[in-house]
């Protein structure tokens, strides 16, 4: 099993179109439960736009819990041709990129119609209630009206006990487990500690390895999947590339700050550079030592861990496969030529940032 230790701005979109290109079975997190995807591909190709494309097989599973009952729903689908599209959203450089709500918006409806094949909201309580009754089953009303209830239902958190019991049907047969982390900082708008803030590194709540115990009401991996962690591949990625990490990350400054120093005007980088670039350059400073932190949460739990280079490491020697997608695919550049102005303004502010910090061209973040 590989394990991409993903965060802001980390190729998260890229590894997951990766996995897909070549039938990997997906464990992520949506809608706060546990996502299980596979896909079984049985043919792939590019579109005369350049978009990559396959004709596959779908199966979903999603795991949650009901008061103390471990619960799951199963949906299938056949010959289903899927498009990779890949659109910049909430970024400076380009203005015409979705502003911050209608991204939000945008992928909350891309995420429920992938996860329930436009259904989420087909049944009522009462059809929800009947179809998940004995009767249906095993079949494929109950199954979609069950996929429903999870989602729609008040969240539970899986639990650190019924994760820990339930950790072999979960993870055994994935071969890419995605996490999102994001360490506790002041950039953004963190009204309460993210969940499993115990742990003392911030995780939120997207992060659904960390369960609470019962007991000692503290968060932790559960021992089962500990044990899984540290037998599989786990990926730290990263850029080598310092000058283009930079501009990736100023870019989508007010994206990864929540918008929190737009003042109501919209996406802001500029503005806020000449009044007060110290913001920017704690937030770049920030930005560039998150691989190093969860490289020190993965050593304080003996979980071994390897760098990936988003610039040029090979995605089929990490992490398996036989097709590689380009890796500029879902590169922000491409939507960046025609406003050559907003570039030239961030690449000012990325070469004054490099120079104070004195940082290197070519990095590699250091082994803990």
């Amino acid at each position: 099993m590989n394990v991409y230790w993903g965060y802001g701005n980390s190729g998260k979109l890229h590894m997951e179109l990766h996995a897909k290109y070549n039938g990997m079975t997906l464990l992520s997190s949506k809608y706060k439960n546990f996502m299980k995807t596979k896909t079984q591909v049985h043919t792939r190709g590019v579109t005369r736009n350049g978009n990559y494309w396959i004709f596959h097989d779908l199966q979903k599973k999603l795991y949650g819990r009901d008061k103390d009952k471990f619960i799951s729903s199963e949906t299938t689908r056949a010959n289903h041709i899927k498009r990779f599209h890949f659109i910049p959203s909430d970024s400076y450089i380009n203005p015409l990129s979705k502003a911050y709500d209608h991204f939000v918006m945008g992928l909350k409806k891309r995420n429920m119609n992938t996860i329930t094949f436009d259904e989420s909201g087909t049944f009522t309580d009462e059809d929800i209630k009947k179809f998940t009754g004995n009767e249906y089953k095993g079949g494929h009303l109950y199954n979609h009206a069950m996929m429903q209830y999870i989602i729609n239902k008040d969240f539970e958190d899986l639990g650190h006990d019924m994760l820990n019991d339930n950790a072999d049907e979960i993870f055994d047969d994935v071969d890419l487990l995605m996490t999102m982390t994001i360490t506790h900082d002041t950039f953004r708008n963190n009204i309460n500690n993210p969940y499993g803030y115990e742990d003392g590194r911030g995780f939120c709540e997207h992060h659904f390895l960390l369960q609470q115990s019962e007991k000692s009401k503290k968060y932790s991996i559960p021992e089962n999947v500990l044990n899984k962690l540290k037998k599989a591949n786990n990926v730290i990625p990263y850029k080598s590339d310092t000058f283009s990490w930079a501009i990736a990350f100023i870019d989508s400054f007010s994206h990864l700050t929540d918008h929190k120093y737009d003042e109501d005007q919209g996406i802001l980088s500029k503005e806020l550079y000449d009044k007060n670039k110290k913001i920017i350059f704690n937030y770049l400073d920030h930005q560039f030592y998150i691989p190093i932190k969860i490289a020190e949460f993965l050593t304080k739990r003996n979980i071994p861990y390897r760098y990936f280079d988003l610039d040029n490491d090979s995605y089929n020697e990490v992490f398996g496969g036989n097709f590689e997608i380009d890796r500029n695919y879902t590169n922000h550049s491409k939507c960046w030529e025609d406003y050559q102005d907003r570039y030239n303004q961030i690449v000012d502010m990325v070469k004054e940032y490099i120079f104070e910090r004195n940082l290197p061209s070519f990095y590699i973040p250091n082994k803990v």
